[in-house]
């Protein structure tokens, strides 16, 4: 990707745009909540609640229920008269805060913009809408009387035709600029401005003109009109087959040579009008210039055309939130590349720590093999590695067990916060077993228990004889199963304290049947579970990482790209034969020199570059799934295997609404709408699904579910976090 020439505000490359927020919805600017449809409020019923429960906590929690001491300056300030400024206005109507409305046209005026008589669910129906505001499935035009007759019973203090033009911190209040002039003062700001009304456009010559337009208000307005629709959505669909109804003569031109946005039903209905002639398809064309006459193609056609109606999706306000210091969720901004070069250096520090020690016979203990720069001798951190060297009694430990500890609480104690964030009974599940393998297969069995009981059986005991001595560390290649560590697969005589051939089988065995039968046999049954259940790097993407999931990076280029991980996968082979025939003084000094090099570059390449440092110092950025998606080859050889015969899948019903949630929170990436609104079930012949259940769990309409080819199994999706307070979810 090329560097950005806007550093605060470059979205990244498949990544919905949307405003970095906190739990509780506040920005990067302290005191400036967003909420509603800008801060990807799924549903009109989520935005009410949204809006109602931020203003709650903002006046109760953040405020303290207290007025400011100026008479002059407001408590808070609402931008924006949508559900989401209005559900917070009522809210605040109830409590004692000073507080104002400004709305740059009228109350509810994107709504106004659908289309007459379109039916508006009030979905999902288990989540209640705040209390005093109305909210049942009815048509546009019943819904604005409605609203209009609580706007009218609640009497909210609502500027109209008050556009913001900028803000700026003045003392311990915000004020507020409006292109008319008037400045308002505000210790709080809710911004509930949307994106809806900043509608995306073709950029070609004459679109400028009035025949041009973004939404559809009447389709009987545009009877006996050459109506073209651009576009392959919902939206899009939808305004085709309706202007058709209504008498036009319409035709869709849309980009792809297949509809795969629209819900099925939609696609079936386009494809019937297209079927009986009421609706001619352009697919596979784009426009190129548009004339009073006539709409132009790219492929040089000219269309006899009275109306174009535009429907590609909305835009991210960007310049007016960059213009009022707002930063956009994972851009690359100067604290964010600070944070990612610091964790960057300390990985590699302790790296060099972990690797630069090895156990010394003579010495009983661990030993500098190598005086790596900072921490040799006469060295400015020199020091560090004998700091970090303390005799437990059983054994003495260094750096790398300081590390894995580490690692572990980390895992545990962001275990801890998703197990209270997530309300199922299956993520529950889950995060206890992540939790529960890191502490005691991945750090307690292989540091604590299996050093204690080869120390407490003495030299040549039974446990002595089991490990070859000083050997705990084998227990890795169970828990770590080769590809992921090669050194799973790789031992000989020679390196254990007794010699023992029967020893070094047995373990190599052990090794083997872990990678070559228990993960084929897991991968049938549970697909790539293993990384979202069990994996110790998964462990801190699914805990610490969650953080930062809604950032994965997707289209076309990231797909192609999680081919990086089947060459890695790929090159383990041959790496771990080389290591492993020389380990048994089978390798012939011709590929030696080959040996060496692949013994020294694939753990510097894979464990260091791509595991530790890109892997996660990239949280922030890339989300919390660069190393397992794009690098793991354990991921890749599981991915292959599940491709043959995996039997998970994930499966939709016909509820989809097209909110967006469970894509915004894949952690792999995969646009889960496009799957759940065609009704295509989701496994690992088509996606990189390591079916963590994420997409299952906040989706509002229960509309997914994990199951087998052949057999549904519904899992308890619970309720969608947001009904259960405003910080559940993100």
């Amino acid at each position: 990707m090329s560097p950005p020439f806007n550093l605060e505000f470059s979205p990244k490359i498949g990544v919905r745009e949307a405003p970095e927020l906190d739990g509780q919805h506040q920005s990067n600017l302290k005191g400036v909540y967003i909420i509603g449809d800008l801060a990807d409020a799924p549903v009109i019923k989520m935005a009410l609640r949204q809006g109602h429960e931020v203003a709650d906590y903002v006046w109760q929690q953040d405020l303290g229920g207290k007025n400011h001491s100026d008479p002059e300056v407001l408590d808070i300030l609402i931008v924006g008269a949508g559900p989401a400024g209005v559900a917070a206005g009522i809210a605040l109507q109830q409590t004692q805060a000073r507080f104002k409305l400004l709305e740059k046209d009228e109350p509810f005026a994107t709504i106004a913009m659908f289309p007459a008589s379109k039916l508006i669910f009030s979905e999902p129906q288990s989540l209640a809408s705040p209390a005093g505001f109305w909210f049942e499935d009815a048509s546009t035009e019943e819904l604005l009387k409605r609203w209009g007759e609580i706007l009218k019973e609640k009497d909210l203090p609502i500027q109209n035709h008050c556009s913001v033009d900028g803000l700026s911190k003045s003392g311990d209040h915000y004020e507020v600029r409006c292109e008319d002039g008037s400045v308002h003062k505000a210790a709080r700001v809710l911004l509930a401005t949307g994106r809806r009304g900043t509608p995306r456009s073709l950029n070609v010559p004459g679109e400028d003109s009035e025949k041009v337009l973004y939404n559809l208000r009447d389709p009987k307005l545009h009877a006996g009109e050459k109506v073209l629709v651009v576009g392959g959505g919902d939206s899009a669909v939808e305004t085709a087959c309706d202007v058709a109804d209504a008498g036009g003569q319409v035709t869709l031109s849309y980009r792809s040579p297949d509809f795969s946005r629209p819900k099925a039903k939609n696609k079936k209905r386009i494809q019937a009008y297209a079927k009986d002639g009421k609706v001619k398809l352009e697919l596979g064309t784009q426009v190129q210039s548009v004339s009073p006459e006539t709409v132009t193609l790219k492929d040089g056609r000219e269309l006899p055309n009275d109306r174009v109606f535009v429907q590609i999706g909305a835009k991210l306000p960007t310049p007016f939130l960059e213009k009022l210091g707002l930063r956009m969720s994972g851009s690359m901004n100067a604290l964010r590349a600070s944070w990612i070069l610091g964790f960057g250096v300390l990985t590699w520090l302790f790296y060099l720590l972990k690797s630069g020690t090895e156990y010394s016979e003579q010495y009983g203990m661990h030993v500098a093999k190598k005086a790596f720069f900072p921490f040799g001798p006469d060295q400015v951190l020199g020091f560090v590695p004998d700091m970090l060297r303390i005799d437990l009694g059983f054994r003495v430990v260094d750096g790398a067990f300081w590390g894995t500890l580490t690692y572990s609480l980390l895992i545990l104690v962001f275990g801890i916060r998703a197990y209270r964030k997530y309300a199922s009974s299956i993520q529950k599940k889950r995060y206890l077993s992540l939790m529960g393998f890191q502490l005691l297969f991945l750090f307690g069995i292989p540091e604590i228990i299996a050093p204690a009981v080869i120390a407490i059986g003495g030299e040549g005991g039974l446990a002595w004889q089991i490990f070859g001595g000083d050997r705990a560390w084998k227990f890795y290649g169970l828990s770590v199963p080769w590809p992921l560590n090669i050194w799973g697969l790789i031992d000989a005589p020679s390196w254990t304290a007794t010699g023992d051939t029967g020893v070094v089988v047995t373990w190599l065995l052990l090794s083997a049947s872990v990678s070559f039968i228990a993960i084929p046999l897991f991968v049938w049954r549970h697909g790539e579970r293993f990384c979202s259940w069990v994996c110790g790097c998964g462990g801190l993407a699914e805990t610490l990482g969650d953080l930062w999931r809604h950032l994965a990076p997707r289209g076309a280029l990231s797909y192609t790209s999680e081919w990086a991980g089947r060459v890695i996968f790929a090159l383990a082979i041959p790496t771990t034969a080389l290591i492993c025939i020389d380990a048994w003084g089978l390798l012939w000094e011709g590929l030696y020199s080959t040996k060496a090099f692949a013994q020294h570059w694939y753990p510097l390449m894979v464990d260091f570059w791509l595991a530790s440092i890109i892997g996660v110092a990239l949280y922030p950025y890339l989300g919390n799934r660069v190393w397992c998606r794009f690098f793991c080859p354990l991921r890749a050889y599981m991915e292959l295997l599940a491709r043959k015969f995996s039997r998970i899948t994930i499966q939709a019903n016909d509820t989809c609404i097209s909110c967006g949630e469970c894509t915004r929170y894949c952690q792999m990436g995969i646009d889960v709408q496009s799957f759940a609104q065609r009704q295509i079930e989701m496994d690992n012949r088509n996606s990189a699904c390591i079916q963590c259940g994420i997409c299952v769990e906040v989706c509002p309409m229960d509309v997914l579910s994990i199951g087998e080819r052949g057999q549904e199994v519904t899992l308890d999706a619970g309720n969608f976090a947001p009904a259960q307070g405003v910080c559940k979810v993100g």
